[in-house]
Formats: structure tokens, C-alpha cells, sequence
């Protein structure tokens, strides 16, 4: 398993709270992934998206398609997105 270490907690410009994690080994060959979830609303669950970016957190290039590890579920978890993606909080 891949390891995965928070670089900014609080990242703001994405759709919801959101992190930026630096991964290895890097994923579609990006080496850093934002987490963002979308609380529950409207009858539908809520959602954590992984998307690849780069050291500043920016979407990398134009392709915003959720990544491995994005979910539904009720209880948006970013810990649960990191293991679906194949990747461990590094300590």
C-alpha cells in the first residue's frame, strides 16, 4: 500500500472542504491528490472526491474525472477515500 501525507488541511477552491495529500507512488502519474467532500443534500448521499493535482493543490491539467477512491456514502470520510485509492496515512 502507498503512502499518503497531508500537506494542507484546510485547502480552500474546490467545491467543499477539501485536503491536499502528497502521495507515493504517485497516481496517473501525479504525485499529489485533493480530497474534497460534498455534504449530504437534496435526498442524495454525500461524496468524496479524489482528484490528481499538483504541489499547490490545483487540479493537474484539465481532467477534474473523479479518481480511484472517490465514494458515496453518508459519512464522508477522507481516510476511507485513501485506502479505496490503494494509499495509508503516513504517520
Amino acid at each position: 500500500m502507498g503512502t499518503a501525507t497531508l500537506v494542507d488541511g484546510d485547502l480552500g477552491g474546490h467545491p467543499g472542504p477539501a485536503r491536499l495529500y502528497r502521495i507515493d507512488p504517485p497516481m496517473a502519474g501525479a504525485d499529489h491528490i485533493v480530497i474534497y467532500t460534498r455534504q449530504p443534500a437534496y435526498g442524495q448521499q454525500g461524496q468524496v472526491v479524489v482528484v490528481l493535482a499538483d504541489d499547490t493543490g490545483a487540479v493537474l491539467g484539465r481532467d477534474v474525472r473523479p479518481q480511484a477512491g472517490t465514494h458515496v456514502s453518508p459519512n464522508p470520510s477522507h481516510t476511507l477515500a485513501l485506502q479505496l485509492a490503494g494509499y495509508e496515512v503516513a504517520a
